[in-house]
């Protein structure tokens, strides 16, 4: 028996010991959590079939009554409040706030389509969330109005799909089956798009230009599918803009699609999809590779055992049910993004939009990087949880920046998108190196100095030239200067960190002196942070708390009063005392209980975004851990549910996921670097096996809802003291006693 089999079953061990013998860890993840909400609430993650980083995601794109499409709803295709499902689509994004993806859509149905059908949607489904199933890997439900059951599930390259049509008999007509090739989430995405079925041999094959809210920026994706039947067609065609052809077997445009029909003596029919971005051909050895000799159920049992395997590296023991299923959805939710673009044979896309295998040292080529968020929390928990996962993002991104030229700010497929504000690749760089991740660090450290010091058209920092002459972007030039200004000082800490490590003496003192121009926008009459003109004149809002105001990104100046995560410090002192540091940062917390929704942004404390979700652990490091211990369950106990609304907004690729998680676990990373901060763990007993072989065991005793603060800590049965831990301690035992 293999060693894989060997290390599955010893994990099922401690989980039957763990979690008791009649229970399934796959039973702990509820992949609705996150599909609901309202307004700035939605987590908006997919919650269909996809593998561990799989590029294939196969899930529903829904709709409310009437075809109303509400974009802000669906940017993860699927939303829990809507009645109708449009489509079942293999690629999405994860919880990020565009709508792109979405692509290679499929749908049941009863009849050759008419124009009206094809039309708007006519052949949308409406179902119940009572007839609808999700875990990992695996997604049911049951579309009223054709009475079909739609089963999926997925390989990293493949879609699965299992239709039972109810309402079938030998004698009725045909079945059939739509394909929507052009449908995308973004309206008008569809570039070009082609299909061509091969009825003779049950097959079907084509592409789409997918041009959508972040890809369109580069051109678009080109996605290439191949589809392999598991019964005859007896029929077929295409449409074409609304016009319907049967009996074609090809077409091409931008708004096209086509229909097979089927007559089997059973109700079920089975095909698989094989994805690409490589090429028609990698479509289809993907497919074979992935699907040969499988059927539905065997691809389902090998999902399941993946999952089982990926989540069961972690143990849980004591807290209530519903922490555990937060925690192992929360958990599941890290291990969905980012996608593995090198598909079957190493073979991907790079950004000089050339063919590339991967080299011997590497075992996936990554991209879907939200940079600006995943920095905070997804990354520094992959650091630690997955470093070969990590080790092998940080050379996609150093693949990224030989074969395009930069390093990437938010890398999409195989082109650069320029979103966001920084070059927190350079954070993510820091992180990992000071972890003991192996790549080439004289190659990562030549890319961050040369996008910090000099203009590229792909980096992240804009206005290099006033970063250099005035240590600040002027709101003359940017009216997010601010918030840009403490982006580039934040990155510069870290290379000055890194500098230091390579004995760059020079490059060290001129990062680490750059890192100080936060002090630049500080206006100490108000005690906020505000964009300044290029002449020096401060532009402060005329509102702190409008949280949609020009001069922040994605915030108020409540949220960016605290964002100065290289030099807290510093920021410390700009507040004159730690007393009234502490006072304000407990003003922030205090407010925030007024506004006690999501469907707008909260002014003060917002749990649903990233500018200040580092707030909670600040208190710890200027003297007050209680106050860290209690707002941190706070916000998992209030924030974080298990309804559908369960993520306070949008997961961004699982970063506020990854906050819960740290969170539950009572440690919490200074991302670019190897500082830990403890707060107040929420388990009895939890057990982190990493995919390097540490293991790490966080133990509580005394502990409560009631009992979150800490009395006394302990580390391998030494006394511990302070409330920073480094990365090398997380490993033995971290013992806990917790009070009321």
């Amino acid at each position: 028996m293999s060693g894989r089999s060997w290390t599955q079953r010893f994990v099922w061990c401690l989980l039957w010991i763990g979690l008791g013998s009649s229970e399934d860890i796959l039973d702990y993840v509820d992949p609705f959590i996150g599909t609901g909400g309202e307004g700035f609430g939605i987590g908006s993650t997919p919650p269909g079939a996809q593998r561990p980083f799989g590029l294939v995601r196969l899930s529903p794109d829904t709709v409310a009554f009437d075809n109303i499409f509400i974009p802000w709803n669906h940017f993860g295709g699927y939303y829990h409040g809507d009645g109708h499902i449009r489509i079942f689509s293999h690629t999405h994004m994860v919880g990020s706030g565009v709508l792109d993806y979405g692509n290679i859509g499929f749908m049941p149905f009863t009849s050759i389509p008419t124009s009206d059908d094809i039309t708007n949607y006519g052949f949308r489904s409406s179902f119940s969330h009572e007839n609808e199933e999700a875990r990992p890997g695996y997604y049911k439900v049951l579309l009223d109005d054709p009475q079909v059951t739609v089963e999926l599930t997925s390989t990293m390259n493949t879609g699965w799909h299992r239709y039972t049509y109810l309402s079938h008999s030998p004698n009725q007509q045909d079945m059939f089956l739509l394909m929507d090739i052009c449908h995308g989430l973004h309206d008008g995405s569809c570039g070009n798009a082609s299909i061509s079925i091969d009825a003779e041999n049950g097959r079907a094959e084509g592409w789409i230009l997918n041009q959508g809210g972040l890809s369109a920026r580069f051109g678009g994706v080109q996605t290439y599918f191949a589809v392999q039947f598991n019964v005859a067609m007896t029929s077929y065609g295409t449409w074409n803009s609304g016009n319907v052809n049967p009996n074609s077997g090809f077409q091409v445009g931008t708004d096209i699609g086509a229909f097979v029909g089927f007559s089997p003596k059973s109700p079920v029919i089975e095909f698989s999809v094989g994805i690409s971005c490589v090429s028609q051909e990698q479509a289809w050895l993907n497919l074979q590779v992935e699907s040969s000799g499988k059927t539905f159920e065997s691809t389902l049992t090998e999902s399941s055992d993946i999952w089982r395997s990926e989540l069961g590296a972690i143990q849980v023991e004591g807290g209530s049910r519903d922490q555990k299923i937060k925690f192992y959805t929360a958990l599941y939710h890290t291990l969905l993004a980012p996608t593995t673009f090198s598909e079957t044979g190493g073979i991907y896309r790079g950004f000089d939009l050339q063919l590339h295998k991967l080299s011997q040292d590497s075992k996936g080529y990554y991209s879907d990087m939200s940079i600006w968020d995943v920095h905070r929390t997804e990354f520094p928990w992959l650091a630690f949880f997955k470093p070969d996962v990590m080790s092998d993002i940080v050379k996609s991104l150093l693949l990224m920046k030989e074969q395009g030229g930069d390093i990437p700010r938010w890398p999409l497929a195989y082109g650069y998108t320029g979103c966001m504000d920084g070059q927190h690749a350079d954070i993510i760089i820091a992180d990992a190196f000071f972890k003991g991740i192996e790549f080439d660090i004289k190659m990562a450290y030549d890319a961050m100095k040369i996008a910090a010091t000099t203009e590229r058209k792909n980096a992240g920092r804009e206005f290099i030239q006033d970063w250099l002459h005035l240590g600040y972007i002027p709101f003359d030039k940017d009216t997010k200067g601010a918030c840009k200004t403490l982006a580039y000082c934040y990155d510069d800490w870290a290379i000055a960190n890194v500098a230091k490590a390579l004995n760059l003496t020079e490059d060290h003192n001129m990062f680490l002196n750059r890192s100080q121009n936060y002090k630049n926008v500080w206006n100490s009459e108000y005690q906020f942070f505000c964009p300044k003109t290029s002449s020096g004149e401060w532009e402060c809002p005329p509102l702190w708390t409008d949280v949609f105001d020009e001069r922040y990104t994605e915030g108020d100046a409540w949220h960016y009063r605290w964002w100065v995560p290289g030099d807290i410090e510093g920021l410390k002192k700009l507040f004159v005392s730690n007393d009234n540091f502490n006072q304000q940062l407990e003003e922030l917390f205090h407010r925030s209980e007024f506004f006690p929704e999501t469907v707008l942004p909260n002014p003060y404390y917002w749990a649903g975004n990233e500018p200040d979700i580092l707030s909670v652990w600040l208190f710890a490091l200027a003297g007050r851990p209680d106050l860290t211990q209690y707002y941190s369950r706070y916000v998992m106990n209030y924030w974080y549910t298990t309804e559908s609304s369960g993520i306070p907004g949008n997961d961004d690729y699982g970063t506020m996921s990854a906050w819960y998680i740290w969170s539950a676990i009572g440690i919490y990373p200074i991302s670019g670097s190897t500082t830990y901060v403890l707060g107040s763990p929420i388990f009895d007993r939890v057990t982190i096996n990493t995919s390097s072989g540490r293991q790490l065991t966080i133990t509580t005793s005394n502990n409560g809802p009631e009992n979150y603060y800490v009395q006394n800590i302990t580390l391998n049965g030494d006394p511990f003291n302070g409330w920073t831990i480094d990365h090398s301690q997380l490993e033995g035992v971290i013992q806990f006693d917790m009070r009321p």
